[in-house]
């Protein structure tokens, strides 16, 4: 008796797995493939500036998908800003930077040129003058924030979220596209809410993940997961654009690729 119970849901969870598998395989990878302008693209050799001329490079290249690291100032607005002093020669009391100290100056960068910082007020200005762009966000994942401060730019927002809970506040609150970060991704985390989404339309399953190059070559399960289940990426690490077309046709499940050069 105890054998054909084991046996039972040995066959209950494998048909499980297999529909799963069969529901994902055969649904349509989202969005398109498209290269993603790293931290606002990269300007005068220099990556991470998140700044206004970076931007405009980035669209003057024809990309139209432009990620910023959106971080909350002490006041609690959004700012683009990375912290990296690998490129950014320019010192703030803290970090994130009080808007006042961040707007009073142009960031200085390694190379001795400057650039025009970006808060929530010049980042809306660009992209609504250009409504073909989609706004990529890394860094702040809570809908509530984004939503006061980007209101007319929600529809057009992909926002990497670093929590499966917060993935699915995002998915819920409207926006263009949730991506789950490698912070959070599991297999088995995955399948259960593809599990709760089957039984509950509220429930939205994981169709989007964010990963770093490293993770995606270090991690086994995670790399036969996407493979297995067709689960469309995200990628960091893609230096250029000929780097990113090769990556493409190496990784089918790749959707959008993090380039610097564009």
């Amino acid at each position: 008796m105890k054998k054909i119970v084991l046996y039972t849901l040995a066959v209950v969870v494998t048909l499980g797995v297999a529909l799963l598998l069969y529901v994902r395989n055969n649904e349509p990878a989202v969005p398109e493939r498209t290269v993603i302008a790293h931290a606002g693209g990269n300007i005068d050799s220099l990556t991470y500036t998140n700044s206004r001329e970076a931007v405009e490079h980035a669209i003057a290249r024809g990309v139209t998908f432009i990620e910023l690291d959106i971080v909350i100032s002490p006041e609690g607005e959004p700012l683009a800003f990375h912290s990296s002093d690998d490129m950014i020669d320019t010192i703030y009391s803290c970090d994130p930077p009080h808007m006042s100290e961040f707007t009073a100056a142009r960031l200085r960068g390694k190379n001795g040129k400057t650039y025009t910082p970006l808060t929530w007020r010049e980042i809306n200005e660009i992209l609504l003058a250009h409504p073909n762009l989609t706004f990529v966000v890394d860094k702040t994942d809570d809908p509530a924030i984004l939503e006061r401060f980007f209101p007319k730019l929600k529809k057009r927002m992909v926002v990497e979220c670093f929590s499966i809970e917060r993935y699915k506040e995002v998915t819920r609150a409207g926006f263009k596209q949730a991506m789950l970060s490698e912070e959070a991704i599991s297999p088995a985390g995955v399948i259960w809410q593809d599990i709760k989404h089957l039984f509950c339309s509220d429930e939205p399953r994981i169709d989007m993940v964010a990963l770093g190059r490293a993770h995606y070559n270090e991690h086994r399960a995670t790399r036969w997961f996407i493979k297995t289940c067709n689960l469309p990426f995200a990628m960091w690490s893609a230096t250029d654009r000929n780097t990113a077309n090769e990556m493409f046709d190496k990784m089918p499940q790749a959707r959008m690729l993090y380039t610097n050069e564009l």
